[in-house]
């Protein structure tokens, strides 16, 4: 399916677009009624550390959001996807912060630092562009990316409506295939050992990532996913990187609790009330089942 070049206008239809900047993306006014992305649907749900009023607190749907500052690592994640990725424009996205500024002390280093800033660039650092090169030079040495598994298409996005709440989807693929129905999403991470890489899916609920790119394959592109893969390359030194396939089964409950999400931010819409965890009852909570065996048996 050929892509509609974005022209500014707020969209109405279903689809594929191409040439929307990451901040229009992800403001409300790039659709004619509310829109959400993954990263709300795995923010307002408690199991996720998020809540109603978490995701609200963010969203930019909501007129006082809190900005979020970008984390150095979020930072340094996207400086690699546009480099790594074949993304247009970086020396207009980013710039390297000179020699003569070893950090940001002095008054001439803010002074830059902030001129790129208010221009909607982001500095970067020796560092960064060491660990850029870093990564690069392990996902070209990875066999299975040398094949094309992050080929495809690139900043693509995805659009359309949730039948059941009207509530408008947004998915940005970082590569849509163009010939298979096999989709990949390149992650950095500080390890890639089994055990750190099962915490980090979970923890980020990545499977609910899967499942809105499956369910926008389908709505707006009309093909079946295949498959999904993470594509994890650590930020450090030695860069090791790793790929792993999500099975099914994760990506149906990350559907499951999609739609969930979609039901609750619907209904606070219609509220206009946007509650905490746990805001509306009292539960009991338990001691860990490993604190009680340990004092179970220290008080014997």
């Amino acid at each position: 399916m050929k892509a509609i070049k974005w022209t500014g206008e707020q969209i109405t239809e279903p689809g594929i677009y191409s040439e929307i900047p990451l901040e229009q993306y992800h403001g409300q006014w790039i659709c004619n009624g509310p829109s959400v992305s993954s990263s709300n649907l795995r923010r307002v749900l408690e199991i996720n550390g998020g809540s109603p009023a978490h995701m609200f607190s963010e969203w930019s749907g909501n007129e006082k959001a809190t900005e979020v500052a970008d984390s150095k690592a979020f930072v340094l994640g996207r400086a690699a996807h546009h480099l790594m990725l074949g993304q247009p424009n970086f020396a207009r996205l980013f710039a390297i912060r000179p020699d003569e500024f070893s950090d940001y002390r002095t008054k001439e280093a803010r002074k830059w630092r902030d001129e790129k800033i208010a221009k909607g660039i982001t500095p970067l650092t020796d560092d960064d562009v060491t660990a850029i090169k870093g990564m690069a030079t392990s996902l070209g040495s990875h066999p299975l990316i040398s094949q094309g598994l992050l080929s495809g298409d690139v900043e693509r996005s995805l659009f359309w409506q949730d039948p059941a709440t009207k509530i408008w989807l947004k998915s940005r693929p970082d590569a849509i295939p163009t010939d298979s129905g096999d989709f990949a999403d390149l992650k950095t991470t500080p390890s890639v050992s089994w055990p750190d890489l099962v915490r980090t899916i979970s923890d980020f609920a990545y499977h609910q990532q899967a499942a809105l790119v499956r369910e926008g394959a389908k709505a707006v592109l009309g093909i079946d996913m295949a498959s999904f893969s993470l594509v994890f390359v650590e930020k450090k030194a030695p860069f090791c990187a790793r790929v792993v396939m999500l099975k099914d089964e994760d990506i149906e409950l990350g559907r499951r609790q999609n739609h969930k999400a979609l039901a609750i931010i619907a209904k606070c819409i219609a509220d206009n009330h946007w509650p905490g965890p746990g805001d509306d009852h009292v539960t009991h909570i338990e001691l860990s089942t490993r604190y009680k065996e340990l004092a179970e048996e220290a008080v014997k």
